[in-house]
């Protein structure tokens, strides 16, 4: 990730701790999910989470794995305070405030883990392949990410109207996250993908709930952002193309779980 783009992650971030659980059932329900997925509690002694953001999955793995040590990083620190805040005084967890690509830890991980995060960490090889280096042998990459088909919605409607303003998120496709893990030396053990729909209650609801997360003004190198009137059109053209049967308008999230492994994991 560019240091420019970096910055501009970490302030948008920053700036949304304060509603970012409000706005995020999806994300909780992801973190659910992923850590459900995750084996090995009794043997897993060394937890390295990226993207803790307000601590959804951090809470999971905390109460899966009572004997492991884990290392909670975020490169916005009010997200790391209000996590902090939450779970109380942990002697199993210490914060960090950091870009997971400049990390230094000083040790190996049994578990990599990282939720609704890795997504935005550009580009998604160059972290894989950072944070494989961080794996000990038989370790476990196990992550959710939001991949291209996110928000189709929303990219067709900008697209329609103004096609010359560049979308100010751009996803990594599935196979693109799976040939990067390959490229970094991991196997894959397994990965599925999810595809939900959100309700919102307009189009103007989605956009709110979007800056709520820290998600709008994250911008790819020469994007062009829509002014106040182009975003009531885009509002409004929103409301018309993809209204729900039960009223208000939906959003796609597309998810790939992946769970990935380094060399063999040790009998």
């Amino acid at each position: 990730m560019n240091q420019t783009l970096s910055a501009s992650v970490s302030a948008r971030f920053a700036a949304a701790a304060q509603t970012y659980r409000q706005e995020s059932s999806l994300q909780r329900s992801v973190a659910e999910k992923l850590a459900a997925t995750m084996l090995h509690p009794d043997e897993t002694r060394s937890i390295l989470e990226v993207g803790c953001g307000t601590g959804f999955l951090t809470e999971q793995i905390l109460n899966r794995f009572p004997l492991a040590h884990i290392d909670a990083l975020d490169i916005a620190r009010p997200m790391t305070e209000l996590a902090r805040e939450r779970l109380g005084e942990c002697g199993r967890i210490r914060w960090h405030v950091a870009d997971a690509r400049q990390f230094s830890p000083g040790t190996d991980f049994s578990l990599i883990v990282s939720s609704s995060a890795l997504h935005w960490m550009t580009p998604v090889s160059e972290t894989i392949k950072r944070l494989a280096g961080m794996l000990q042998p038989g370790g476990n990459l196990v992550s959710a990410l939001m991949v291209k088909g996110t928000f189709e919605e929303l990219h067709a409607s900008r697209m329609c109207l103004f096609p010359d303003k560049t979308a100010p998120v751009c996803l990594p496709d599935a196979e693109e996250i799976l040939g990067a893990i390959a490229a970094a030396g991991l196997s894959v053990e397994n990965s599925r993908q999810e595809i939900l729909q959100e309700r919102y209650k307009s189009a103007h609801g989605f956009f709110r709930s979007l800056n709520r997360q820290g998600v709008t003004g994250v911008s790819n190198t020469g994007c062009k952002l829509l002014n106040r009137t182009e975003l009531h059109r885009l509002a409004e053209y929103y409301d018309r193309q993809f209204a729900a049967a039960s009223g208000g308008v939906f959003a796609t999230y597309r998810i790939l779980y992946v769970k990935a492994v380094k060399g063999d994991r040790q009998q």
